[in-house]
């Protein structure tokens, strides 16, 4: 139960700092973007052209950050402890690791800068170093602490980051 009170608390913080964000982004124009979302709304077709079209990088990102996310998803929902559980752990640890890591390349947005999104990649870095050493040393209360931390924290917060209107996945959800 209260992991589950955790996970509420959790999104509603989500909820609230992607709200801000999108406040920020849009300035003083955030009702009339909502509403325009609402009225051009056709259901999602995705338009995968702008991502084919984007730089390697960016391609290796995406595919890493989604199939973290998928495998993921799969461990926090199967059974614990097990072979399959640790070896699948390994592989999730290396695809956030490669979405990290090319995230500091992925920087043409802002002509070259880093962006605010960018303060994931030392905390997701930090964070699989406490996810592994507290899998490692059998604590595993602090283990899946860390992992939740990093899946809701340093993956799905940073994923909806990137659905601001303007950015790539934006483009590929919404402009089909």
């Amino acid at each position: 139960m209260t992991s589950l009170r955790h996970l509420a608390i959790g999104f509603v913080l989500l909820t609230v700092v992607v709200g801000a964000a999108l406040w920020q982004a849009t300035g003083d124009n955030f009702p009339a973007v909502l509403a325009g979302m609402a009225n051009s709304y056709k259901g999602i077709q995705f338009n995968l052209a702008p991502l084919f079209e984007a730089n390697w990088v960016i391609q290796i990102h995406v595919a890493a950050a989604m199939s973290a996310l998928v495998l993921g998803a799969v461990q926090l929902a199967a059974p614990k402890g097990t072979l399959p559980h640790r070896t699948l752990g390994y592989v999730w640890a290396v695809l956030m690791v490669t979405t990290a890591i090319s995230a500091i390349f992925i920087r043409e947005i802002n002509g070259g800068d880093f962006s605010f999104i960018h303060i994931f990649v030392p905390l997701t870095l930090l964070g699989l170093v406490g996810v592994i050493a507290n899998a490692r040393k059998m604590k595993t209360e602090k283990h899946r602490n860390a992992v939740l931390g990093l899946f809701f924290g340093a993956l799905l917060l940073p994923g909806l980051f990137a659905f601001m209107p303007g950015r790539l996945m934006w483009q590929i959800v919404f402009s089909g």
